[in-house]
């Protein structure tokens, strides 16, 4: 039976070996040398052996951070302040966030371990095999936190500006390929609009507890809070959960009143806190619930619910992401913009923001850090609407097109013409059909921005291309209308490049992001958060891009040397 702890472990172990006390002396005078030279023998042994194309061992031989870490000076107080000195220099914090993101996004316990039990981590960080210290994970969560707030592209843009440099890519030339993916909050959804109510009204009233005046605590506290402060019990028929929304919904009325009535007397720093809470309160109420005459509160249907529903009093910021196809996620968008050699940009939104906007973003990030926009961004049919065409044409000052597949309108069938394949004039207000009748019914929209005109049954009758222009389901006397949007001449332009040769190879290139996207949601552990909040997502988000580009540069980089 295997012992419970290794030898070396077991108390009463000497430190030093069974050798004479005259040679422990000369050990002990040595100690230092020799640690030394164990050390580097004991790395040069694995080195050259077993993890020389690990890949922190060539990031680590490739790359060098100190961009990286002159940004993060302000971490530290200025030398000769009064404190402690620093027990880790800002290099290994900042290698140790390299590793964090290596392994997966790992949590700062695991890092921890990673620290103290990975011979290649620790040689990557900096730290002696020998070191009496190692980082904890406060030391560790403290700097993520700092780096998170104050420094949060850092490392990215660090790692574009190395990749430039060792492998250049003509950033304006290059057209970049956008995708979205799903990136899951830590946090999971209330139960009920009565419990997400609860929690939210329990959160203000801890945060008032906490930091509000005395007269408003001595308000709440004559409230009677038990539904809120006992822990509630099962509702199992549908009469109690009615019951349960009834009581906190009215209670949640009284709180809020109270609260209101002395807004004026919180601390400038609290007061923007309270009201957001009074404003996600009363959002809650609104997208969920219905009040009839009688003043009875119900839930609402599913399809009469609000947008951007807030789902966890926690994680606020986060809303679904419903994908066609995948089931609603709690979190936020991730939006990346990939060339065939490295992520370019990446924005996170909350996920119920929908992916028309990401070309915008994209181009909105790579402005704001100075970078050339490229001449052309690819992406798929989310934002092929002549909207979305107009809004990258003019964010980018005409410096950018957008490749796109067209959506059909209204759910049409792809088989049958689309909007583009219409010729408007403008300057005669006419519009000209596929099969060469031509329409002056023009009517200005009242739902959207354009206009409709109209082709009578009697102008379609006999037309070749009947079958292919109107719905085989509509009537034989019925009018064929045709929205005309005012971003109708992008659409028109879109159809020319998407049948030229030059559309269709970057269409059909479009397929090159979702490798990027499988590895950072599989590896570098972006299919969820590990804490909450926008900004943290946005974070982890550039920081696994930034390792993903230095991986994907070594992976190419053997077969460059070779050819």
């Amino acid at each position: 039976m295997l012992p419970i702890l290794p030898p070396i472990l077991r108390a009463g172990t000497p430190d030093l070996p069974a050798v004479p006390r005259w040679l422990q002396g000369w050990i002990i005078m040595f100690l230092g040398p020799i640690l030394v030279w164990a050390e580097t023998t004991i790395l040069r042994r694995i080195f050259t052996t077993t993890v020389r194309d690990h890949p922190l061992v060539r990031i680590g031989l490739a790359y060098d951070p100190a961009a990286v870490v002159a940004a993060c000076a302000a971490y530290r107080h200025p030398e000769g302040a009064p404190g402690a000195p620093p027990t880790f220099t800002l290099e290994q914090l900042v290698r140790a966030e390299i590793v964090r993101t290596w392994a997966e996004g790992c949590s700062d316990r695991a890092l921890a371990w990673h620290l103290a039990s990975n011979l290649v981590v620790r040689w990557f960080v900096g730290l002696s095999l020998f070191a009496p210290q190692l980082p904890d994970h406060t030391t560790l969560a403290r700097f993520h936190g700092w780096m998170r707030q104050h420094v949060p592209d850092a490392l990215f843009r660090d790692v574009l500006t190395f990749l430039d440099h060792v492998d250049p890519e003509d950033a304006a030339t290059t057209p970049q390929i956008v995708d979205t993916f799903a990136m899951q909050s830590p946090v999971a959804p209330s139960v009920s609009p009565a419990a997400l109510l609860r929690h939210l009204t329990l959160r203000l009233l801890l945060l008032l507890r906490q930091r509000g005046p005395a007269t408003l605590t001595a308000a709440l506290e004559a409230l009677d809070l038990t539904p809120f402060t006992q822990k509630p019990k099962p509702a199992r028929s549908a009469a109690a959960r009615h019951a349960r929304l009834q009581t906190t919904v009215a209670l949640v009325a009284r709180v809020v009143t109270t609260v209101t009535a002395q807004l004026d007397t919180l601390d400038p720093v609290v007061s923007p806190l309270v009201r957001a809470f009074l404003a996600d309160l009363a959002k809650v109420q609104a997208d969920e619930l219905t009040t009839d005459d009688a003043g009875v509160v119900t839930e609402r249907p599913a399809k009469e619910r609000g947008s951007r529903r807030i789902a966890s009093a926690v994680d606020r910021e986060a809303t679904f992401r419903k994908h066609e196809g995948s089931p609603a996620v709690l979190g936020s968008n991730a939006i990346i913009s990939t060339t065939r050699t490295r992520i370019r940009a990446c924005v996170i939104v909350t996920g119920c923001t929908p992916d028309s906007v990401a070309p915008a973003a994209v181009l909105q990030q790579q402005q704001d850090a100075g970078a050339p926009l490229p001449e052309i961004i690819v992406m798929d049919g989310a934002a092929g609407w002549g909207k979305t065409r107009a809004e990258v044409h003019t964010r980018s000052d005409g410096q950018t097109s957008l490749v796109a597949p067209i959506p059909q309108g209204g759910g049409s069938d792809p088989a049958r013409f689309s909007v583009a394949d219409f010729q408007v004039d403008f300057a005669r207000m006419t519009c000209t059909c596929p099969g060469g009748i031509v329409s002056t019914m023009v009517y200005p929209s009242s739902s959207a921005d354009g206009i409709s005109f109209r082709f009578r049954a009697s102008d379609c009758a006999g037309c070749d291309e009947y079958g292919q222009c109107r719905d085989p389901k509509a009537k034989p006397d019925s009018h064929r209308t045709v929205f005309i949007s005012d971003y109708h001449h992008h659409m028109r332009e879109a159809r020319r490049v998407n049948q030229s040769d030059e559309g269709k190879a970057l269409l059909h290139d479009r397929w090159r992001v979702e490798p990027t996207i499988a590895w950072l949601t599989r590896y570098q552990g972006c299919r969820r958060a590990r804490c909450i909040g926008l900004a943290a997502a946005q974070f982890e988000l550039s920081q696994a891009c930034a390792v993903r580009n230095l991986l994907s540069w070594l992976h190419r980089h053997p077969r460059r040397a070779a050819a």
